[in-house]
């Protein structure tokens, strides 16, 4: 009795493990190769996607766009206007005579009371190759010469380049009217060189 009963217990145990062993295996069925690649690629399609989501998007960063920048223009400066009654030029000793009119005052045509005596500040400049010595002068050539004495010598030594001022004494005549004296340079053997003028208007009271 005993034993038939131990023989029903073991095969109830028999059969319910078979019937739980036979639930699990239906439970997780058994895939194929192909169903297992299949799986794989997938997750593998799902890891991109995610790291594609978690990637900040790569958006080159524009260069500056190169611009030409001008440059400033040249500074141009206006020439100067050095106002010259002549500048004709002479051989000479040790190189060549040649000079300008630069300036008188009071400036020609100006008004002039008559017979009053009147200085005139005159200034040259030297635009030879010649130094000139005080053998140098200015001479009288024509015109009205308003009292002034026919040469006068250089008060210094005038180098190429440089200037040489003379006031120069006039005595204004009685009569009104515009009045001329024409002058020029002479180097020390007396050749005239660079001739000038003088032009004013005589004005009674």
């Amino acid at each position: 009795m005993i034993k038939r009963t131990f023989s029903s217990v073991f095969s109830a145990a028999v059969i319910i493990s078979a019937l739980l062993l036979s639930a699990c295996a239906a439970s997780t069925p058994t895939l194929s190769p192909e169903q297992i690649m299949t799986s794989i690629a997938q997750t593998v399609e799902v890891d991109f996607t995610r790291t594609a989501i978690a990637r900040p998007t790569d958006t080159p960063t524009p260069l500056p766009t190169p611009t030409n920048t001008p440059l400033p223009p040249t500074a141009t400066f206006p020439p100067t206007n050095t106002p010259a009654a002549g500048a004709t030029a002479t051989t000479a000793p040790g190189g060549r005579d040649a000079g300008v009119w630069v300036s008188s005052n009071p400036a020609d045509n100006s008004n002039i009371a008559a017979g009053l005596p009147f200085d005139v500040v005159l200034t040259l400049m030297n635009t030879g190759t010649t130094t000139w010595t005080t053998g140098y002068a200015i001479k009288f050539v024509s015109g009205d010469k308003l009292g002034a004495p026919d040469t006068i010598y250089m008060p210094y030594e005038v180098p190429p380049t440089k200037t040489v001022t003379f006031t120069m004494k006039f005595t204004a005549p009685a009569a009104a009217g515009k009045v001329r004296g024409d002058w020029a340079i002479v180097n020390a053997l007396g050749t005239a060189f660079s001739p000038f003028y003088f032009e004013y208007n005589i004005v009674t009271p």
